[in-house]
């Protein structure tokens, strides 16, 4: 819509000029060529028709063509093709093989604590039965051994020999 606003004076302009010029004008004879399109395309069907009786005549007489032999002679070897194709076949087995490892591989076990204060980060609340470890055991075994020294150190204060009551 703009785009055709914009338009609209220069057009009106042209309009304008034809007008007023277009009935007295004399329109000369031009030589024109017939360009280079026409050239380009003459050439490409002529060399194209050449080129194909050239290829057939060579082929009805047994020889390789010259553009066979410029093909051949730019071709790699078979066994360069067989060399490329050994090391892509080493390489994507070990591809497979580092994909597979490291695919195998879990999620790590134990959570890495950087502070002290990270084991009591979580909420005391809704914690589910079962999740927290019985301890019981432990608490035992540090209970009995507090007993013990408490025995040890009741029984050296007995004797007479122990010279400070933490010893």
């Amino acid at each position: 819509m703009f785009a055709a606003r914009r338009s609209a004076p220069s057009t009106r302009q042209l309009l304008r000029t034809q007008r007023r010029w277009g009935s007295h004008a004399a329109h000369e004879p031009v030589n024109e060529g017939l360009g280079r399109s026409f050239y380009v395309t003459s050439g490409t069907i002529a060399s194209a028709f050449v080129l194909y009786h050239i290829s057939k005549s060579i082929k009805e007489s047994g020889e390789a063509s010259w553009m066979t032999g410029l093909i051949n002679k730019w071709t790699p070897s078979q066994e360069v093709f067989e060399q490329r194709n050994a090391i892509h076949t080493a390489i994507m087995d070990k591809a497979a093989f580092d994909r597979h490892l490291l695919g195998s591989q879990g999620p790590a076990e134990a959570f890495a604590h950087r502070q002290p204060e990270m084991l009591n980060a979580g909420s005391p609340f809704n914690v589910s039965p079962g999740s927290q470890a019985d301890l019981s055991h432990v608490v035992a075994h540090y209970q009995r051994k507090n007993q013990e020294i408490e025995e040890s150190r009741v029984a050296r204060t007995k004797d007479g020999k122990v010279v400070s009551l933490y010893d």
